[in-house]
């Protein structure tokens, strides 16, 4: 056999099997990130609830804290494009209506949602992105940043 001739084969194969490993490598990759964006936006609305549930209503870094962002951002520091902005938080009463400022005795459960997140994939060959399901928490109010002991504001 001519080593020549085999030599231009082993070429052909490593072409074939390496455009497989490294589809099914950065597919891991990517799925990889996916869980990474789901996890956390899923510990955001959670984290987000339970500050607004201890911490005070009119407290701007209830939010800020729920995205995970650095002091005076609002851009969370693990997921480039959650921000503050993609967050609801509702206050809500007894029956899951939405409470209107000023009417803070009536406040029993508080809300954090993220709605319409996309996920962009890195890789081109996957395709652009998706859009991810709602996320939502929904947690009984607690001191909502009164105690007992002192009925002025404690911040968080």
């Amino acid at each position: 056999m001519d080593r020549r001739k085999v030599r231009g084969v082993y070429v052909v194969e490593f072409a074939i099997v390496g455009l497989l490993m490294f589809t099914l490598l950065f597919g891991v990759l990517e799925f990889g990130r996916l869980l990474l964006t789901v996890n956390t936006l899923n510990e955001s609305v959670r984290r987000g609830a339970r500050l607004a549930a201890v911490c005070n209503i009119d407290d701007a870094r209830i939010l800020q804290r729920a995205v995970f962002a650095e002091t005076d951002q609002t851009t969370s520091t693990i997921i480039g494009n959650l921000s503050t902005a993609d967050l609801t938080l509702r206050y809500l009463d007894e029956n899951g209506g939405p409470v209107g400022a000023g009417a803070f005795s009536a406040i029993r459960f508080v809300e954090v949602g993220i709605a319409g997140f996309r996920f962009n994939f890195l890789v081109p060959l996957i395709g652009t992105g998706i859009d991810l399901q709602p996320f939502r928490a929904v947690l009984p109010r607690e001191s909502l940043g009164r105690t007992p002991e002192s009925p002025e504001i404690t911040p968080c």
